[in-house]
């Protein structure tokens, strides 16, 4: 079922309500690297070789314009269907292959953004993280604010990066969570569920899989949090914010309501 702007916008409201009420139970702790850049910080390191800006937008909007040296990633690229519906991050050899694709080395600054909310970065950034790459930004706004701010824009295209020369990374378990391992915790008092989807969706009434509702599970700011949506770009928008916040243990669902709505061996609430 599509998603119209008005209930897209009420979506992005309820995660940023829900992780701001969190914000008031867990102070933000300090990170060897921003983790969300602001357009000031980013205009002085543009042209830099350290630094990769990395535009996951729409292709048609990046050809309209972009920010100076920025290169172009198909969302597609960075993630696979495990079924119908329902995504998975990369494996480690795909991150590889991505990561080189990109020419982002270990010293690498990368900086995402898009157009789209910070959505697409968010779902580039927990792939990134799982990936095990500790330089990863998200830029504060995106676009739109880089923009409105009188940022740098252009319609040219850089030259391809050159490709790095890297070892298979080591992808992170603990940050990304399948079924199985969501099913087995459901009822801890140490594990949370942070829902990313819309009144509508998480009440049952919005059906978009085989059933309506929501995973059980209550939510508070001492326990492992676990984040989902109906796929995987509101679960990772979520993981971002949570890890913003300075959370240390956070975990995100990608099979999310696509595959526990359509699997009626896990229980569902509503």
């Amino acid at each position: 079922m599509p998603t119209s702007a008005g209930s897209m916008g009420r979506m992005k409201r309820l995660a940023l309500a829900v992780v701001l009420l969190l914000a008031l139970a867990v102070p933000a702790l300090a990170a060897d690297h921003p983790l969300l850049v602001t357009p000031a910080w980013l205009a002085e390191r543009v042209g830099r070789a350290d630094v990769r800006i990395v535009d996951v937008s729409d292709a048609e909007d990046y050809v309209r314009g972009h920010i100076p040296g920025a290169v172009h990633l198909d969302l597609a690229e960075t993630r696979a269907q495990a079924s119908e519906g329902v995504f998975r991050v990369p494996t480690a050899e795909e991150g590889r292959r991505l990561m080189t694709q990109l020419g982002i080395t270990p010293e690498t600054t990368v900086v995402l953004y898009d157009d789209e909310g910070s959505l697409h970065a968010a779902w580039l950034f927990l792939v990134l993280d799982v990936l095990g790459h500790a330089r990863v930004s998200v830029l504060d706004g995106g676009a739109q604010r880089w923009r409105a701010g009188g940022g740098a824009w252009t319609t040219s295209v850089p030259p391809a990066p050159a490709s790095s020369s890297l070892s298979t990374p080591h992808v992170s378990a603990g940050r990304v969570a399948g079924a199985a391992w969501v099913r087995e915790r459901l009822g801890r008092r140490d594990v949370a569920l942070v829902e990313a989807r819309s009144p509508e969706e998480f009440e049952g009434r919005d059906v978009r899989a085989r059933r309506g509702g929501h995973i059980p599970g209550a939510l508070t700011p001492d326990k492992t949090v676990v984040t989902y949506c109906q796929t995987h770009r509101r679960t990772a928008h979520t993981y971002f914010v949570l890890r913003l916040l300075g959370y240390p243990r956070v975990v995100a669902y990608p099979g999310s309501w696509a595959e526990w709505g359509n699997r009626p061996d896990l229980p569902i609430a509503r």
